[in-house]
């Protein structure tokens, strides 16, 4: 298409656009989700069948006046006609009417002129198109969300350019949409995502000679791969089959209810979620809606039927799912962010649910969840397998009491863990080698927000003993651990070593070398540090061997 403005205009005049109720077309445009809702809907013009396009771009960029979205393509153009015998493809386009609904004749896309209407929520939207036959038209709509705001309607300005050899298609530039947005521009794998997963770029079924997709982002140009990645390369088996190596249950089932509904559950449950890029920021987990092969929002997996799939076999982040279903295409809400509450709906959720409860009845999908039952006893073993190792070699470290020249006592393993430290002050206790007048641990409380141990604690002949202290037991102190319903003054923590680089407390050192006291809400917290107390050691086990001590 040639550049805006780059052609000799013939005639130029303003023109009324065709109306339904403004009411209704103001709140298409306040109910979209996200600003890209917008390309969407132009792509899905752009693809539609009937405009016949074999290219579509699509450019993003932003300057002072913001967000500016610009799509073209190489298809058959709009015819111009307003008479009475018939309203040409522009006109609808430009209309506030509600395309079909109110007995025009729609594109395989269309949906209520959505496309075009949040085109208006915008600074300014520039119109270059050709039908074959017919002029080149240019129209340009300055300030049209300021009109409707204003109670007014937009005034587009067409001008026909006569005699052009300009070939036919469409090219559509919305400047400033929304007006009111100013934030950071979008990026490249921001757009890239979105056009692959929301939109018809991201194709869930097969379609003959798909047009080529071009995206272009502040300057970087690149050329999409038509429909949904995930599904790309995967020939899917009729119903259920699982792939062991992958470790990986494909999915393609079918339910038809006679005369008309039909739902297709097709994609992937894997243990092997990397392998498929699944993540919410990819926008690919979960269970996708699509309609006539254009996946446009998710629905919640457990508000469909789904119970056993939603939680952890293999839960939403391993899942993607893509319920496929034309009759819907009608039922979704004026943003297409979900569905109506209709009987069509409901019809196409108790199916969708029926297919997950079959899934999650299937013999397939016992299996699947065995694999990962093995997977992770495998993955146990080998963990029991590498600590046996760790633990036999030369270099593992060893918790030694070495005091009043008795030798060396080997208590355990340099701590790994929380519960590693809580056996080795056990042992302190038991042996009378911990720096206190009294330290009796009474119980480990089971409240999981709680502290690890109540003591009777006594730290100093001298001092007031405490017949219930709490303690929290650590293998690093890093900050103060909230504890609920504890008063943070009653607080203790015992730990074996210090967080080095990343602690977020601020440490105050006591005369006791092992003591340190941390800012606790206006109070003192202790912290005590058992790696610093009088006769305690850490050894390899090649040091131990040549003090004569085997392990």
């Amino acid at each position: 298409m040639a550049l805006f403005g780059g052609f000799n205009r013939t005639s130029s005049h303003e023109i009324d656009v065709l109306r339904h109720d403004v009411a209704i077309f103001k709140n298409l445009i306040v109910e979209r989700q996200h600003p890209l809702d917008l390309v969407r809907e132009l792509l899905s013009n752009a693809g539609a069948k009937q405009v016949g396009a074999t290219r579509i771009e699509i450019s993003y960029t932003r300057d002072r006046e913001g967000h500016i979205f610009d799509v073209s393509d190489n298809g058959c153009g709009m015819d111009f006609s307003s008479d009475d015998g018939g309203v040409g493809r522009l006109a609808r386009f430009l209309g506030l009417g509600l395309s079909s609904i109110v007995g025009e004749k729609s594109d395989e896309f269309s949906w209520k002129g959505l496309g075009s209407k949040l085109a208006y929520q915008s600074r300014k939207v520039m119109i270059e198109t050709r039908a074959a036959g017919q002029s080149l038209y240019e129209v340009r709509i300055n300030e049209p969300w300021d009109s409707l705001n204003n109670n007014e309607l937009p005034r587009p300005r067409i001008t026909e350019h006569k005699d052009t050899d300009a070939p036919t298609g469409t090219r559509i530039r919305v400047v400033g949409h929304p007006p009111h947005r100013q934030e950071k521009p979008f990026t490249m794998d921001e757009l890239r995502r979105f056009l692959l997963h929301r939109t018809f770029a991201g194709f869930t079924k097969p379609r003959e000679n798909p047009p080529a997709v071009v995206l272009s982002v502040m300057g970087q140009v690149e050329r999409l791969e038509f429909g949904l990645p995930e599904f790309k390369d995967i020939v899917f088996p009729e119903r259920l089959s699982l792939d062991a190596d992958s470790k990986t249950l494909f999915v393609n089932m079918a339910l038809i209810r006679p005369p008309s509904m039909s739902v297709r559950l097709r994609g992937v449950l894997t243990w092997e979620p990397d392998r498929f890029g699944l993540s919410d920021e990819n926008l690919n987990t979960g269970l996708l809606v699509s309609s006539r092969g254009i996946p446009y929002f998710e629905l919640p997996l457990d508000e469909c039927g789904a119970r056993k799939i939603v939680r952890s076999n293999p839960g939403r982040a391993r899942v993607c799912l893509v319920a496929e279903c034309a009759q819907v295409y009608s039922e979704m809400n004026l943003s297409r962010s979900g569905l109506v509450d209709s009987a069509v709906t409901l019809e196409f959720r108790e199916m969708l649910g029926q297919l997950l409860r079959n899934l999650e009845a299937s013999a397939e999908y016992d299996e699947f969840c065995r694999l990962k039952r093995e997977s992770r006893r495998a993955a146990h073993a080998a963990d029991i397998v590498r600590d046996r190792t760790t633990i036999k070699s030369e270099d593992q470290k060893w918790v030694v009491l070495d005091r009043n020249g008795g030798g060396p006592m080997v208590l355990m393993r340099e701590p790994k863990n929380d519960a590693e430290v809580i056996a080795i002050l056990g042992k302190l206790e038991s042996l009378g080698a911990l720096p206190f007048a009294k330290f009796q641990t009474l119980a480990h409380p089971e409240v999981a927000s709680g502290p690890d141990l109540f003591v009777k604690f006594q730290e100093e002949a001298a001092a007031e003993p405490t017949h219930m202290a709490m303690f929290g037991a650590e293998k690093r102190f890093r900050a103060q651990r909230r504890r609920d319903g504890l008063a943070s003054q009653s607080q203790n923590v015992i730990c074996w070593d210090l967080g080095g680089r990343g602690r977020k407390s601020t440490l105050k050192e006591t005369e006791k070398g092992y003591k340190f006291l941390v800012d606790a809400g206006g109070s003192q917290m202790p912290v005590y540090v058992m790696k610093l107390m009088d006769g305690l050691r850490v050894m390899s086990t090649r040091e131990l061997r040549e003090r004569g001590i085997e392990m």
